[in-house]
């Protein structure tokens, strides 16, 4: 199992791994498509539609991506993990009332991809009115930046919280899958191992 393992870092309870496969063992997961969708672990399902969970026991909880920003955010009895693209934090999830509740006090960003190599067009600007400053023009190319989204909307929201970034990005690191390097249909399966 060891040499599927591209990334571990402790966290503020528990540990963050990323695998470049399906790791054997158990864990839960839904189905992610992009939403603002957030459930907990009782309603989890390789089949049940969600782009967060929710939960309160060390059941390990994973998210995949292969550009998409994955995140752990731990409250005082209860943590989630979310899968969060630029339409999930175009839709809030981060603000959802599943997460509101748990009141988080530390963040995890973990692998995505990176503003350097995040190429949008003009139009999509229109998705962030809020966070322009996400936004960087260079040669004539607008580039966007996911950390910085999701680090505002979370300080936002949740005023005294801790946010820790890995720093790493999925397009520029060859170790992690990443959709806009190759297209590729494999995903960095981002496990969170709760204590």
């Amino acid at each position: 199992m060891n040499e599927a393992i591209t990334y571990e870092t402790p966290l503020l309870r528990g540990r963050f791994i990323v695998f470049n496969e399906r790791p054997d063992l158990d864990f839960l997961k839904v189905k992610q498509t992009h939403s603002d969708i957030v459930l907990s672990e009782g309603q989890c399902g390789p089949e049940q539609i969600g782009d967060g969970i929710v939960g309160d026991s060390t059941t390990p909880k994973a998210i995949l991506t292969a550009d998409c920003v994955p995140l752990v955010l731990i409250g005082k009895d209860q943590h989630v993990v979310i899968h969060a693209g630029w339409r999930g934090l175009a839709q809030n999830i981060l603000t959802n009332k599943l997460i509101k509740e748990i009141n988080p006090i530390f963040a995890f960003i973990g692998p995505h991809i990176r503003q350097g190599n995040y190429e949008v067009q003009k139009d999509f600007l229109a998705n962030f009115p809020l966070h322009q400053e996400a936004f960087k023009t260079i040669n004539g190319k607008i580039y966007f930046d996911l950390s910085f989204v999701s680090e505002a909307q979370l300080k936002s929201a949740y005023p005294g919280m801790v946010v820790e970034d890995c720093g790493l990005c999925t397009f520029a690191d060859p170790k992690f899958h990443s959709y806009r390097r190759n297209q590729t249909a494999s995903r960095n399966w981002n496990i969170y191992f709760p204590e």
